[in-house]
C-alpha cells in the first residue's frame, strides 16, 4: 500500500503546483516589483544625500579660499602676501611688519581704511614722507593740508581757474570709497551707497534716490562734480 502512494505522490504533487501556479506567479511578479522599488528608491536617496553634502561643502570653500595682495612702498617687509578670503587691510600692513620709519602717517592713516576687505590681485602702496613732500602721491585738496599753515592759505577762490576748481572737487561717478569717506557727513556706509547708486547724471540724484538726505547735500553739493 506505501509503496503505491509513493509511486504516484510526484503527480499528486504536480497537481498541487499547477493548482497553486496563478499565486505562485503573482508572487513572484509582486517580489520583483517590491525588490526594484526599493532599489530606485535607495538610489535617489543616495544622490540626494550627494547633493546636501556638495552644498554644505560650499560655503567652506569660500571660507577657505586664499587670495593674494601685492603690498609695497614704506612697509618694513614689502612682498606678496596669501591671506584669507575676507582679510582686512589692516591683517595685510600688520603681515608686512607695519609701517618703515620713512612711511606717511598721516597720509596712510587719511586714505587708508584699515576695515576694508581686500580682494585678490590687489595692490597697496604705502607713500614716503619724502614722496608726498615731492608730490608723487598728492592728498586730495579737501583733506586738512598739515604741512601748510591756514593763514598762508588763501580762503578767497573766486580768483582760482576753472580747472583748479575742478580738480579739487571729487566726482561722484568714479570715486573711491576713501575719497568719498572724506566729505562732511559722509560714512563708509553712505561712501557705498553713493558707488552702488552710479551713474548719476546730476548732482541732485543723490537726493533723488534717497543717498544723502538734504542736510548733507547741503553741505557737500560744491565739493562734487559729475
Amino acid at each position: 500500500m506505501n509503496n503505491f502512494i509513493k509511486s504516484f505522490s510526484p503527480l499528486l504533487k504536480r497537481l498541487k503546483l499547477k493548482k497553486y501556479f496563478l499565486e505562485i506567479v503573482l508572487l513572484t511578479i509582486s517580489i520583483i516589483i517590491t525588490v526594484t522599488a526599493l532599489t530606485i528608491y535607495i538610489k535617489n536617496g543616495r544622490e540626494n544625500t550627494d547633493q546636501t553634502i556638495i552644498l554644505n561643502d560650499q560655503p567652506e570653500k569660500v571660507l577657505s579660499e586664499k587670495i593674494l595682495v601685492d603690498v609695497s612702498g614704506a612697509v618694513k617687509k614689502p612682498n606678496i602676501y596669501q591671506v584669507d578670503f575676507g582679510a582686512r587691510i589692516k591683517e595685510v600692513i600688520d603681515m608686512a611688519g607695519g609701517l618703515s620709519g620713512d612711511a606717511d602717517v598721516l597720509f596712510f592713516n587719511r586714505n587708508f581704511n584699515l576695515a576694508r576687505v581686500v580682494s585678490d590681485q590687489e595692490k597697496i602702496y604705502v607713500p614716503s614722507i619724502s614722496e608726498i613732500n615731492n608730490g608723487i602721491f598728492i592728498q586730495n585738496q579737501l583733506l586738512i593740508d598739515y604741512k601748510t599753515p591756514i593763514n598762508n592759505q588763501s580762503l578767497n577762490t573766486d580768483n582760482q581757474s576753472p580747472s583748479t576748481n575742478n580738480q579739487s572737487l571729487i566726482n561722484i561717478n568714479d570715486a573711491t570709497v576713501e575719497e568719498l569717506d572724506q566729505l562732511p557727513g559722509v560714512g563708509q556706509v553712505t561712501a557705498n551707497k553713493i558707488i552702488n547708486s552710479r551713474p548719476y547724471t546730476t548732482l541732485e540724484e543723490l537726493l533723488i534716490k534717497k543717498i544723502v538726505n538734504k542736510g548733507v547735500f547741503e553741505k557737500i553739493k560744491s565739493l562734487i562734480t559729475l
